[in-house]
């Protein structure tokens, strides 16, 4: 049994270098496909990926992120829940269907299928030895994003994803991940609470000893420290507004 799908995703870290080499329309055509390829939920298909190459575009998209990767790359790609096509098939059928597009479901049915898509592509596009770096900043301005990219009703941004190949000086490494007995529970969600505990515990020094050997010595925080220091500040407190002027969450 082989596995090598198993050892490349094992390496997986996030590529926040990247030479300038351009990755070809050819290739990336190939990594939408992959990312079609993706599980879709009742057939649906609810996400659409927006290939951004113009150069004033991707500088006011770093202006949304903060990031220099937004242009500093060998793609770009925006991947949106897409119900516009729906929209369109509601009309000639007249069939009804903003109840279902515009419900708490049908967001949550649009970012698991954009997800699934583009974790396709993410592993496609390692596999061929490019990097990647997921954007989630920029949902910093939504509608910024909707006016840059002429995004219609019913089709919301809800990340990026940066691809190139990755810098000679690119030395990022996989984070450890929680353990797995931690977050995987057979039959019933475990309610030991001291164990789980205890789990994260070791889980905080296991971080801290990473951030300290990365950074020499000038980052330690654990991960529960990090997790709070983030959770414990409100993070785009619009974003209900801004779902609901794109046509979701209406129901």
């Amino acid at each position: 049994m082989s596995e090598y799908v198993y050892d490349l995703a094992k390496r997986h870290h996030s590529v926040r270098k990247f030479k300038s080499d351009r990755i070809s329309r050819d290739t990336v055509e190939k990594l939408i496909e992959a990312g079609q390829m993706a599980s879709t939920s009742s057939y649906l298909q609810t996400t659409s990926i927006i290939g951004v190459e113009d150069a004033e575009k991707k500088e006011a998209l770093k202006e949304v992120s903060g990031q220099p990767y937004v242009v500093e790359n060998g793609y770009l790609l925006v991947f949106v829940i897409d119900y516009h096509r729906h929209q369109l098939i509601s009309e000639k059928l007249e069939a009804n269907m903003e109840d279902s597009f515009e419900s708490a479901e049908g967001l949550l049915v649009g970012t698991v299928d954009a997800a699934l898509a583009a974790q396709n592509i993410a592993l496609t596009a390692e596999d061929m030895g490019y990097g990647i770096v997921y954007l989630g900043s920029l949902r910093n301005d939504v509608q910024r994003v909707r006016e840059i990219l002429k995004l219609p009703e019913h089709v919301f941004p809800v990340f990026g994803m940066a691809l190139g190949v990755p810098a000679d000086n690119e030395n990022g490494s996989p984070k450890p991940r929680l353990p797995r007995e931690h977050v995987f529970h057979i039959d019933t969600y475990s309610q030991d609470d001291e164990q789980l505990s205890k789990q994260l515990e070791e889980y905080d020094r296991e971080v801290s000893q990473y951030y300290s050997q990365r950074t020499n010595g000038e980052r330690s925080e654990t991960w529960s420290q990090q997790v709070a220091a983030f959770m414990s500040s409100k993070q785009r407190t619009e974003m209900k507004e801004w779902l609901q002027m794109a046509g979701f969450n209406r129901k």
